[in-house]
């Protein structure tokens, strides 16, 4: 009986020890280069890439509408001419259209033509960067390369180092 309880222990360990290792790495941490993505504009009309600005760098937030992090990582940003002045801002949420269109007319982003927002419905984002809080932000340079990745708000000076 010892035996047999002996070989099954030894059988259970080596079967373990020949399980497939999982890679928990974000995409995002393998490449760092600026993904293709499709969002739904606040019309529902799908967007890509294509519509940010070339040569300037880019900034992905990820966010939720009713957030108040989120809101106030928004306004340290559109209070920043050198954000304005030097990157395109890609804000992506989850939520509904409805509450993203809510987000949208409380801060006015008409007036900013270097703003994109979009419901992520397919939910790309997530998977991509494997957020564990909001706001994330990954600021990408000309060249489409991450350059800073942060999870939770943003200060000013580093907004304004990963700009650089």
């Amino acid at each position: 009986m010892k035996t047999i309880l002996g070989l099954l222990i030894i059988l259970f360990c080596s079967t373990a020890s020949f399980a497939q290792q999982y890679d928990t790495t974000p995409p995002y941490l393998k490449s760092k280069v600026l993904p293709d993505f499709t969002l739904l504009s606040k019309d529902s009309v799908p967007f890509t890439q294509a519509v940010l600005t070339e040569g300037k760098s880019t900034i992905v937030m990820l966010f939720n509408p009713e957030c108040e992090h989120c809101q106030h990582q928004l306004e340290l940003l559109l209070d920043m001419p050198e954000v304005a002045a030097s990157a395109n801002l890609v804000l992506t949420a989850t939520e509904t259209l409805k509450k993203i269109n809510v987000f949208y007319d409380k801060y006015h982003l008409e007036k900013y033509p270097w703003i994109s927002i979009g419901k992520d419905h397919k939910y790309f984002f997530g998977g991509f960067y494997k957020p564990k809080t909001i706001p994330v932000l990954a600021f990408y340079n000309k060249e489409k390369q991450l350059v800073y990745f942060n999870q939770g708000s943003v200060k000013k000076q580093q907004i304004l180092d990963a700009l650089k």
